[in-house]
């Protein structure tokens, strides 16, 4: 995809949990220097995208924000001012209908050569990604319970897993109507490659010196052990209706105590039954099968969509089992502990915040003084002498 000979959209229409933070991150953190090399993210930030998907998925409604409403027209306009490559990324966008999709990808003007990708990895690594998210979401089904659901499923995909995760399907709505050679996949490199390559996949898709941008600085949507997954279901029960969703749960729950407490706690990987391992090893030869023959361009290999056997007997060592009461004991008084310094830490911040403001109201230069001196030891040695100097005159 190097030099378009016209303006180019590309749609990064999902799935979830292939990778999709750790990408989005890297470019919205590098957005000057991927424009500088012809690839823009319109409107103003990753936000916008996703009100978009909302828009685009008949969504754009209460309790969702109203600027949701219209996104998706405002983001099309916007990125159709730019003459090169406009990138529009977030992992929802894959659970569009087919008419909504259709909708989406004939909204450019007949200037605009429209591309879609999507990221796709294992299944086996899926589920188990994808029953964390749920649970990061409100849901109080348990592990096992996720995975029988979701098995029982696989004949009508109608449910959200098979919905944003049925590859070829999620393809066939988003791709229809458009050239093979304008659909692309892009698939997740198997456990243990470098993290980078991912990065230098989809770059090398959009065109862009893959080795320019810093990923270090960019995260994956963490993951949580099998212990701290199970505890935040248990509180997803013993909630009930407290912190909706949409609501306070996202910034509560969600980025506190799921992303900023539980995901920095240890705990033991997620674990399936040697039949449900069997069937997510089958489903992913299926789809790598169905995406061969659906001749679209794959970047990558889709052997990595296949699960290592390898994998699969690491994985089956074991078998599925919840944590022992005990270990969630324990695991309860550590997080309780975590989440009481992280909130006093919090608090902190927040009086140390009020305190500034109201030293800027009282005496804006002396404070703005102040703040660079902290800064800037030179400066703060220039202030403390001047000081002194005038103390003794």
């Amino acid at each position: 995809m190097n030099g378009p000979a016209r303006p180019r959209a590309v749609l990064h229409v999902g799935s979830p949990k292939t990778g999709t933070t750790f990408l989005q991150q890297v470019m919205w953190s590098h957005r000057d220097l991927a424009e500088q090399q012809g690839v823009r993210l319109p409107m103003d930030s990753f936000n916008d995208h996703y009100l978009a998907s909302l828009d685009i998925r008949g969504m754009a409604r209460p309790p969702h924000p109203p600027q949701a409403q219209g996104m998706w027209t405002r983001l099309v306009s916007d990125s159709e001012r730019w003459p090169r490559t406009s990138l529009i990324s977030h992992e929802l966008f894959a659970a569009a209908g087919p008419a909504q999709a259709k909708r989406a990808t004939s909204s450019f003007g007949p200037g605009t050569e429209v591309h879609v990708v999507l990221t796709a990895r294992d299944l086996l690594r899926q589920l188990s990604a994808e029953w964390q998210e749920h649970v990061k979401h409100r849901s109080s089904l348990r592990f096992d319970e996720f995975v029988t659901s979701v098995r029982a499923d696989a004949p009508e995909r109608t449910g959200w897993f098979w919905r944003v995760q049925d590859y070829v399907g999620v393809l066939e709505r988003w791709g229809a109507g458009l050239p093979a050679s304008h659909v692309h996949v892009v698939t997740v490199p198997p456990s243990g490659a470098p993290q980078a390559l991912l990065w230098e996949r989809f770059a090398g898709l959009l065109g862009l010196d893959a080795a320019t941008f810093d990923t270090e600085g960019s995260r994956s949507n963490t993951s949580l052990g099998l212990e701290q997954a199970e505890l935040l279901r248990r509180v997803n029960v013993a909630l009930g209706d407290r912190l909706p969703l949409p609501g306070p749960y996202p910034g509560t729950v969600k980025d506190v105590l799921a992303h900023r407490i539980l995901a920095a706690r240890p705990g033991n990987p997620l674990r399936l039954t040697p039949e449900d391992i069997a069937f997510a090893a089958d489903e992913s030869r299926k789809l790598a099968e169905g995406l061969a023959a659906a001749g679209v361009d794959v970047i990558g290999s889709l052997d990595d969509l296949l699960v290592d056997e390898d994998a699969v007997a690491r994985a089956a060592a074991e078998g599925y089992r919840p944590p022992a009461e005990t270990d969630l004991l324990d695991e309860s008084v550590q997080v309780l502990a975590d989440l009481l310094v992280d909130m006093s830490a919090t608090r902190q911040r927040d009086r140390a915040s009020v305190e500034l403001g109201e030293a800027v109201r009282a005496d804006p230069v002396r404070t703005a003084l102040k703040e660079l001196s902290a800064q800037h030891p030179a400066l703060g040695r220039l202030e403390r002498r001047w000081r002194r100097l005038r103390e003794r005159s």
